[in-house]
């Protein structure tokens, strides 16, 4: 929500009212929505956000990664009248404790589900995961040099376990914006084109797999 968005991409996701919209709650690239005074340990110089490495060297006030956190849903609220369907984080941020936590006392606070985190499978947890609605299961590479292909995915959906899962990925259209601000670049269309091919609805369905937002959880 901190980074530049298109009206008419907002107009045009306003009309699809059973599209399920989460907020990637993004504290390591763009500048913040939150007044910078507030959350000046999640600031390098220059009042833009640290990256991912910065955070683990020196760590950062859990009260003003919730703050921000915060604003960021706020401001989805405001652009498209209604909560999102769930929570995530910009770099998988949540399987570290500390930044679980405070997505944990947003998530509570707006009753939404959240992307699974390896927080969920660690000993010691119970008691702070049970609180939370999330798939079973999370497949998908988190990483900039890889991506969603054909036999990958059939891969995936073929052998699904019981339950829930999500398939997480970056579908996008590779623009100028997109190579200013993004590792992830032209795999983002090959993963455009994959899951806009409407032959693997067939295939779902032929394989008794349901399509389900975050908030049917």
């Amino acid at each position: 929500m901190n980074l530049p968005m298109q009206e008419r991409t907002v107009k045009e996701l306003k009309k699809r009212k059973r599209l399920g919209l989460g907020v990637h709650l993004n504290i390591t690239l763009g500048e913040p929505l939150s007044p910078p005074f507030e959350i000046t340990t999640l600031l390098k110089p220059g009042e833009k956000f640290k990256r991912p490495a910065d955070y683990f060297s020196k760590t950062p006030s859990a009260k003003e990664v919730g703050r921000e956190y915060e604003a960021q849903i706020q401001c989805f609220v405001k652009h498209f009248g209604r909560k999102p369907d769930h929570l995530d984080t910009h770099h998988h941020l949540h399987d570290h404790p500390l930044f679980f936590a405070a997505l944990r006392e947003v998530a509570g606070r707006w009753k939404l589900p959240v992307r699974r985190s390896r927080i969920f499978h660690l000993e010691g947890h119970t008691k702070q995961t049970q609180e939370l609605k999330t798939t079973d299961f999370l497949f998908g590479n988190l990483e900039a040099h890889s991506h969603w292909q054909e036999n990958s995915f059939l891969g995936v959906i073929e052998n699904l376990p019981e339950g829930t899962s999500e398939v997480g990925c970056h579908p996008a259209y590779c623009d100028a914006r997109l190579r200013e601000i993004s590792s992830m670049r032209e795999v983002r269309e090959e993963e455009l084109k994959l899951f806009s091919n409407r032959k693997y609805r067939n295939v779902l369905s032929h394989l008794g797999i349901e399509l389900i937002r975050f908030s049917d959880l």
